[in-house]
Formats: C-alpha cells, sequence, structure tokens
C-alpha cells in the first residue's frame, strides 16, 4: 500500500563544497541563511553536519532539513529554492558549490522506546508511549474502576491541583482570575468556561437531591386568562385553579353568593344536588388538597345548590374545559402571537392537570436562560467602559468568573441544607442550620461588594467612577433579568 505523502516527513539534506579561506565568513552565511529557510512552510528543523573527508583546501558542511512532507518541500524547490541559492552564489561566487538529495522517512528508533508493534488506530509503527502519527498512547488498555475514580476524584483530593488553586481566587479575590487569564497566565487555574460549566452542573443537580425545586412553584391559570405563581412548602398539594375553596374560618370561598341569596344555616339545611351539579362537586373537590375536601364539600354543594340552571351553566364549561377559549382569554401575546395560542391552551391544561409541571420545567431551563442572560449583561459591560480599549469577550469574561463565584457559594449553601435537612432532629443538624442561616446573612452583603471590588480590580477605576458605573450595571441587571425571566416563562410554556 502506498503511503500518504501528506503524513511522511522527509529529510532534504544539501551538501556544501567551499573554499577553506571563507570557512568564516561561509559558516556565518549558512547559519543564517538556514534561519531564512526555515521561516518556509513545511520545515521542521535543520541539522549542520561537518564533514572531514574534504580535500585539502576545502571544507564540507551538510545540512539536514527536515520537512513535514513531500508537498512541503516541492512547494519550496518551486517558489523560493531559486531565490535562496542567488544569494549564495552572488556572496561567494564560484568559492563553493553544492548538491541536494532528498531522503523518505521511513522509521526512527529512539533507545528505549523501540517496539514492533503498531498503533491501533491508524497501524503506524509505534515510537514511545504516544503514537507519532494520530497521537494515541500506545498502550491501550480496559481501565479498572479505581483507575477511573482516580482520574474522576484526582483534582478534588489533590490540594495542590488546579481546582483549588482556582477557587481560593474565586471566592476570596475578586476579579483576581479575570486579570490573571488576560495577562496571559491561563495554565496555573482552570479554563474559566469549563470551570462555569462543572459549577453550575453541580449546583443544579445538588439542588435537585430530594426533589425539584420546581415542585414548589405552583402556577395557576383562572377564567379571566390572568395568572398566580405561588409558592407551596415541599409536601403540599396543590389545589386546581380558580376551584378551590378554602377552608370554613378562612373569611373567603372561591364561589360568590348570588345577589340576594341566602345560604342555609347548616349543612344538614341544604337540599340534594342534581347528578349533573353533583358531578361538579365532586371534579372540583378531587383536585383539592385532602385535609381540605371534606369542608370544601360542603361549601361547594351550598353554593351550586342556590344556583339557577342558567348560573350553572359557566360554572360547568369552566370545570370541563378551563383553558378553552370560553373559558379562558389569551391577548397578552398580541395578534401577531395568535400562532401560539393552541400551544399555550394545551399548557394550561397540563397544569390544570398538575399545577407543579410548569414550575418543574421552569427550573429545567434555568440554565439555558444563563447561556442567554450572560452575554446580555456582558452588552450593558461593554457599552460602560467603551472607550477603553477591552474586546466585547474580555467582559463576558468577567461575568462568567461572576457568575461561577455565584455558582459556588450556591454549592456551600446548598451542601450545607442538605446535611441540615439530613441530620434534622439532632445538635449536628442545628449547628449546620445555624451556619447556613449565618452563611446567607454573610453572602447577602459579600456577594455586592464582590462585585464592586472585582470591577476596581479588573477595570482599574477610581471609586466614584467605580460606583457610578456600578449602579448602572444593577439597573442593567434588573432589566435583563426581567425580560430574560419573561422568555424564560414564554419558552417554558411553548415546549412544555
Amino acid at each position: 500500500m502506498a503511503a500518504d505523502d501528506d503524513n511522511e516527513t522527509v529529510l532534504y539534506e544539501v551538501s556544501l563544497d567551499a573554499d577553506a579561506a571563507i570557512e568564516g565568513p561561509f559558516d556565518t552565511w549558512l547559519r543564517d541563511h538556514i534561519a531564512d529557510v526555515l521561516q518556509f512552510d513545511g520545515f521542521l528543523s535543520a541539522e549542520i553536519l561537518s564533514d572531514d573527508t574534504a580535500v585539502e583546501g576545502r571544507i564540507r558542511r551538510i545540512v539536514l532539513y527536515r520537512l513535514r512532507n513531500q508537498a512541503a518541500l516541492d512547494a519550496y524547490l518551486r517558489n523560493h529554492a531559486p531565490r535562496m541559492r542567488a544569494q549564495g552564489v552572488e556572496k561567494f561566487g564560484d568559492r563553493f558549490r553544492s548538491e541536494r538529495r532528498t531522503l523518505a522517512h521511513r522509521e526512527e528508533f529512539i533507545r528505549g522506546a523501540f517496539s514492533t508493534e503498531n498503533c491501533l488506530n491508524c497501524g503506524e509503527v509505534l515510537r514511545g508511549q504516544h503514537c507519532s502519527h494520530c497521537g494515541q498512547r500506545a498502550k491501550v488498555r480496559v481501565l479498572s474502576l479505581g483507575t477511573l475514580l482516580r482520574d474522576l476524584f484526582g483534582d478534588i483530593t489533590n490540594f495542590d491541583s488546579r481546582l483549588w488553586r482556582t477557587f481560593r481566587p474565586l471566592a476570596f479575590k475578586p476579579g483576581t482570575l479575570t486579570v490573571e487569564y488576560l495577562r496571559g497566565r491561563r495554565t496555573y487555574y482552570s479554563p474559566p468556561f469549563r470551570m462555569y460549566l462543572i459549577l453550575s452542573v453541580a449546583f443544579f443537580l445538588l439542588t435537585s437531591l430530594g426533589g425539584s425545586p420546581g415542585d414548589d412553584l405552583i402556577f395557576n391559570v383562572d377564567k379571566e386568562g390572568g395568572a398566580s405563581l405561588q409558592i407551596a412548602p415541599p409536601g403540599a398539594d396543590a389545589a386546581a385553579p380558580g376551584e378551590a375553596p378554602p377552608a370554613p374560618g378562612d373569611g373567603e370561598t372561591t364561589a360568590s353568593q348570588p345577589s340576594g341569596a341566602k345560604a342555609p344555616a347548616t349543612p344538614a339545611a341544604q337540599t340534594r344536588l342534581d347528578p349533573e351539579r353533583q358531578k361538579i362537586v365532586d371534579s372540583i373537590v378531587k383536585r383539592i388538597p385532602e385535609k381540605q375536601r371534606s369542608a370544601a364539600r360542603a361549601d361547594l354543594e351550598k353554593e351550586l345548590g342556590s344556583l339557577s340552571p342558567e348560573e350553572v351553566a359557566p360554572v360547568k364549561r369552566l370545570v370541563n374545559d378551563p383553558c378553552g377559549s370560553e373559558s379562558l382569554k389569551i391577548d397578552f401575546v398580541g395578534p401577531t402571537g395568535e400562532q401560539y395560542e393552541d400551544k399555550l391552551r394545551d399548557t394550561c391544561r397540563k397544569i390544570v392537570d398538575d399545577p407543579r409541571t410548569f414550575g418543574r420545567a421552569v427550573y429545567q431551563n434555568i440554565p439555558k436562560m444563563m447561556f442567554i442572560f450572560l452575554p446580555l449583561i456582558a452588552v450593558v459591560m461593554y457599552v460602560l467602559y467603551l472607550g477603553s480599549g477591552r474586546f466585547y469577550v474580555e467582559h463576558l469574561l468577567f461575568f462568567v468568573h461572576f457568575h461561577a463565584f455565584f455558582f459556588l457559594s450556591g454549592i456551600v449553601v446548598v451542601v450545607l441544607a442538605r446535611l441540615a435537612q439530613w441530620l434534622d432532629g439532632t445538635g449536628v443538624g442545628g449547628i449546620l442550620k445555624s451556619a447556613e442561616n449565618f452563611l446567607l446573612l454573610i453572602l447577602l452583603f459579600y456577594v455586592p461588594y464582590y462585585l464592586y471590588r472585582a470591577m476596581r480590580r479588573v477595570y482599574g477605576q477610581g471609586r466614584i467612577v467605580t460606583l457610578l458605573k456600578y449602579s448602572t450595571l444593577g439597573i442593567g441587571y434588573l432589566v435583563f433579568m426581567t425580560l430574560t425571566l419573561v422568555g424564560l416563562l414564554f419558552y417554558t410554556a411553548l415546549t412544555l
């Protein structure tokens, strides 16, 4: 099988025979000549050898050039060699002559790394620990579980690793990582975007332990097209939107009394409902928290028992299809949003069936929202520092580090919260809960200071100027965060 010229190095040998009287100037010129030749594309290295077989009064020099492939040598011989040779002739005339030949690379043997094996990936003869052709390791084996775990936790358990070297300035030296990266010191610390991804993934995984935080968000839609977001305690049951009356003693009901109607004084005084009204009551009650169903059923039966058939009709329509066009108005998206109406009504029905499903979906989409929010807030910083000579990506890098710090702080808080929850009822659990509350109090002041201090360190402006830009940035945060959240809710509603 013919070798692929594009992947085979070649040796280009030039033998030079010169008058011994010009040895000094000739060697000086030759070194400069080789340096110029190495600037051409495809040349990898060069070596000067002396040949003692030269006749008396003459000197012999042999130059070995190594090139990437034959195509690179052909390009040199065609485009540059005549001019380079002419320079030597112009300087020394006929006081030297040269001969040239090309040697194709076949194999290379290195002491201690000789192998007769071939690479399992590309078939190249192996020389050393890695294939010189494709880069794959020479020894390919199935890793043990212990090796995988050591690779996984090596950076965590090694306190001299890049991971720990990065966390210290990230947490306690605002802006240092950004400054170091822009100065070119990048290998010493973890890459910023990789660190951001790792910390954000770790944060959302930890917050999902024991159930999604989105389960605590209950999104309700009423018959007028309005929406409400309720934060329920973990484990609480959700009532159907606009249908569940509170238990007696709450001071209000969801269904209003008709004008002039007088409610019976006791449940025993009410009349028996017809099957149609009883079906409405059953449909509503099954969506109410179990501990409130008995009282809610009694109140609903009183209300429906006092309504006329004309007044019962819209209630029946609302119960049967709370998200239909006659029950729910959707006009906030404007004329151009009519194409989304069917999808939004489908989403509404899913929310009616399970009011927590929308909260879960919102929480799952927050990481996507952050990938949109970061470039937007970086635009604000770019505008604030117009004329500073900084590129947009430098401001984006600033916020990547800042939000990585935010996720790192969140991870510590969540770990304390989860440990306190698991050890609830013990002395250690109480200590951890106190530590969590104390840390939240510290972060309430430290996070705003962190952002201000990072701006001072990275952009190097005075306190007053930085405070003014800091305040403007806060407004930008509020505006773009609001816009991003609205987009998040709309995107979730369309993709639920």
